[in-house]
């Protein structure tokens, strides 16, 4: 009896059912347009809008001002948008949202400055779209090999096509993070849909003896789904529609699965359904049994007639059987076994396909001694595996001529290796691996149906890691020996130099808060901006700049944390002191009256150059504040009667100018008038100048 399954998860996803629905519903309302493009990659589907009036338009050009045009759910890039709305158009957007996300996440990346790379297919609409939004400088990577075109940069944007096969992806991600090291921003885009349909799809294949995959020869998520069961069910087809499934591709098989992409309508998978229910499956059978061969019987029969292509057995039914000498042995020429093979010899054979009821049997000695040889194959339990060493045959392909796995030789059988567990990475071309030996792991055996699968996948992560294991501790030794020898370069620095010494140092690192500065092999101390120049409006970036040399002043050195304080202000003679200079204690100068204090005011002697009248000095009464007798601006003479320049400091007298003038005017007025004095008033005058 026939068991048909179905897929969980098959056929029609949220955004494609979403942008039909909108097309559809153009078509009701008799809406004046088209799609640009097809606005999924189903041809029935296609054929069926544009017979409801919603054609399909290669481009904008094709499109009246006026008309509507259906933006497909693959969409399209931002200047379409812009030339629509330029022309007059009515845009009726069927974008996939999972597209817009991921249109979304590759133009946020290029924004945020990271280089965009889209993993997906070349040639897909989808990918072309998404390339748009990314920016003139992104790039697609469809193959392991196209990681050669992606340049060096330091920050990388990965953003992956919706209905792109996940494990490929992982491979194709894996090998660009070791080819371009560098900070790395993946977004997943990869819709749950895809994900869920693709699992359920390998499930249900794991558990048939034939699989059906519909949909549209132009759909890539129907070709990734089609790979993807082929590693799993030997025996799968890939049809458009129902008018494609014939009786032939199910004889000798009782449990079929079906499954289909994401742009499959329900309908064609319920007219396979239908198509399949409707054969005489049970007719199939009696027929096998009724002509007592069928392909896989094991017959035992005697050799009558040997010729140049091969031998002839007779084995009780009325056609003979006929072995080709290479299904005899293939490893000897035909000479050299017509020099063996004798009439009567006994010979057990398989019945293969290509037999006919008006034909001679064909048969297989090769085949009925690898079938001979499963009796000594184990069972593998659940979850078990066990190592093999593994001679690779051939190379395995489905009808459409895609790489599937291969062909190998394990235990006296033949076994099959996925394409995708035979390297950790993507393989495009596996013709060197033909006639090779090597390392495995039994990871699946049915000797029911007598497959075995076999992988190397765990094994090459185990050496993998032993690799990524031994690099990082040679790493960290590295690192080590790298840290210790700075170490010692550091301390032979730190005991070159000595506190208060002056050093000539090259500019490293130009920072805010000031300038680092490298005055020994590996030291390097900081210059804060407080110390660049005497004026403390000077910023680092007016001193010096990355790889100018620098005179600097060792401050301080603070071994302990690794902090050696520099100064460049040091080295330099304080402009202060130069101006201030010019003035001498005794000196008379005229100063400007800038700013009052409680106990004095302050006077301005030059540019830089400012002094201190204190309340004492000011006048030779006592006064309770300097703005009683002074006001701001005023220019007064002063006497320097104190100058301390290390403290910045210089003391000045008012009122004892104005002592020394009444001095000078009491000396003068003696001096005129002396004769004319009594001796004791002279003395008197003397005695009032002291």
């Amino acid at each position: 009896m026939m068991e048909i399954k179905v897929a969980k998860y098959c056929g029609f996803c949220y955004g494609v059912k979403r942008a039909v629905e909108l097309a559809q519903k153009a078509a009701g309302e008799h809406v004046n347009g088209a799609t640009l493009g097809p606005l999924i990659h189903n041809p029935q589907l296609i054929a069926e809008l544009a017979a409801q009036g919603i054609a399909c338009k290669d481009s904008l050009e094709q499109f009246a001002p006026g008309e509507t045009v259906i933006f497909r759910s693959h969409g399209v890039g931002p200047e379409v948008y812009e030339q629509a709305e330029e022309k007059g158009l009515t845009i009726m957007d069927a974008t996939c949202p999972n597209v817009r996300l991921a249109q979304k996440k590759a133009a946020e990346a290029a924004a945020d400055g990271y280089f965009p790379i889209i993993v997906g297919e070349k040639n897909h609409p989808e990918v072309k779209s998404i390339l748009k939004w990314a920016g003139k400088s992104a790039i697609c990577v469809e193959y392991i090999k196209d990681i050669s075109n992606v340049p060096q940069k330091e920050r990388y944007g990965v953003i992956i096509q919706t209905t792109f096969e996940l494990q490929k992806f992982n491979d194709i991600l894996q090998a660009l993070q070791e080819q371009r090291p560098g900070e790395y921003r993946v977004e997943r885009t990869i819709c749950l849909a895809t994900s869920q349909r693709q699992q359920s799809a390998v499930e249900l294949a794991d558990d048939s003896e034939v699989m059906i995959v519909i949909g549209g020869r132009n759909s890539a998520n129907t070709r990734h789904l089609f790979e993807l069961v082929q590693g799993h069910c030997r025996q799968a087809y890939h049809i458009e529609t129902a008018d494609e499934l014939n009786a032939a591709m199910f004889r000798g098989f009782t449990k079929i699965g079906i499954t289909a992409g994401a742009s499959t309508p329900d309908r064609l998978i319920k007219e396979a359904i239908v198509a399949m229910e409707n054969m005489d499956f049970e007719s199939m059978l009696n027929e096998s049994m009724e002509v007592e061969v069928y392909p896989g019987k094991i017959v035992t029969g005697t050799v009558i007639q040997l010729d140049k292509d091969g031998v002839y057995v007779s084995f009780g039914y009325r056609h003979d059987g006929f072995i080709p000498y290479t299904e005899w042995d293939p490893t000897k020429s035909a000479e050299e076994l017509q020099a063996t093979i004798k009439e009567g010899d006994e010979v057990e054979a398989k019945v293969v396909p290509g037999s006919t009821k008006s034909d001679f049997v064909r048969l297989s000695k090769v085949k009925a001694e690898r079938d001979a040889a499963w009796k000594n194959v184990a069972e593998l339990a659940e979850g078990e595996k066990r190592p093999a060493t593994v001679k690779v045959l051939r190379i395995i392909k489905n009808k459409a001529k895609n790489i599937v796995g291969l062909a190998v030789a394990v235990e006296g059988v033949e076994g099959f290796m996925p394409a995708s567990h035979v390297e950790l990475r993507r393989v495009e071309d596996f013709t060197d691996y033909v006639g090779k030996e090597l390392q495995a792991e039994i990871i699946e055996v049915d000797l029911e149906k007598k497959r075995i699968v076999v992988s190397r996948r765990d094994l090459l992560k185990v050496e993998r890691e032993a690799k990524a294991k031994a690099w990082k501790e040679a790493k960290e030794a590295r690192i080590a020996a790298a840290k210790e020898a700075r170490a010692a370069a550091e301390e032979a620095a730190y005991n070159s130099v000595e506190e208060g010494e002056v050093y000539t140092g090259k500019v490293v690192k130009v920072a805010e808060f000031g300038l680092f500065v490298e005055i020994g092999e590996g030291l390097v101390g900081l210059v804060h901006n407080t110390e660049l120049a005497w004026d403390r409006n000077v910023k680092a970036a007016d001193v010096a700049k990355e790889g100018d040399e620098v005179t600097v002043l060792v401050k301080k050195i603070d071994r302990e944390n690794k902090r050696v304080a520099l100064s460049i202000k040091a080295t330099l003679e304080d402009p202060w002191k130069v101006e201030a200079g010019q003035f001498h204690v005794g000196d008379i100068v005229e100063a400007e009256v800038v700013r009052f204090l409680a106990f004095g005011a302050i006077v301005k002697l030059s540019e830089k150059v400012e002094g201190l009248v204190h309340i004492s000095e000011i006048a030779q009464e006592r006064i309770n504040k300097p703005e009683d007798v002074l006001e701001i601006g005023q220019v007064v003479k002063a006497e320097v009667i104190k100058m301390d320049l290390d403290s910045k400091k210089i003391g000045l007298s008012i009122s004892k100018v104005k002592r020394d003038a009444e001095k000078n005017e009491y000396r003068s007025y003696i001096g005129s008038k002396k004769s004319h004095l009594s001796q004791n008033l002279s003395e008197q005058l003397e005695n009032l100048e002291k």
